[in-house]
């Protein structure tokens, strides 16, 4: 039984995940053509990745509070944000690196596959990385395997 509701509370907390992300993503998008269009930016390098880094951290910031309080129920500690950042960091390498292997590979006539295969890949781990490190939950009396971490979050149960 104790089993049965943690792979539900798992794939609840997957698909709030998920959402999360779709939302960032409009974010992340919103805020880069609001940058680009209203700074005139398109023809300009410097600025180009400008507007894509500040768009990119607005929907991580996002991203990280509402994962705490909708996908994990968590109360935040602003210290943990540099760990959720690099988490972030380590999809985006695993996204990135994934799909250039795919396209430079067996892929290069289907990018959008890659794509969607590479996104995919940094998605599960970014889930499994930012449940365990950052939004993880004091020990359970009843889990002896569940170690408690120091300055970690918190869990509102």
């Amino acid at each position: 039984m104790a089993a049965a509701q943690g792979e539900r509370q798992i794939r609840h907390q997957l698909v709030r995940f998920l959402l999360v992300g779709g939302l960032s993503f409009v974010i992340d998008v919103t805020v880069m053509a609001a940058l680009l269009y209203g700074f005139d930016a398109a023809g300009n390098e410097p600025a180009l990745i400008a507007c894509r880094s500040a768009a990119w951290l607005v929907a991580i910031v996002f991203a990280y509070f509402m994962n705490a309080a909708v996908t994990f129920g968590a109360s935040i500690r602003h210290s943990r944000f540099f760990s959720y950042l690099l988490i972030q960091g380590v999809g985006a390498v695993i996204n990135l690196g994934s799909y250039s292997a795919l396209v430079l590979g067996p892929m290069t006539e289907h990018p959008m596959l890659a794509l969607v295969l590479g996104s995919a890949l940094a998605t599960i781990s970014n889930f499994l990385l930012v449940r365990k490190f950052i939004y993880r939950f004091h020990p359970s009396p009843d889990d002896p395997d569940d170690e408690a971490i120091p300055d970690q979050l918190t869990s509102r149960r």
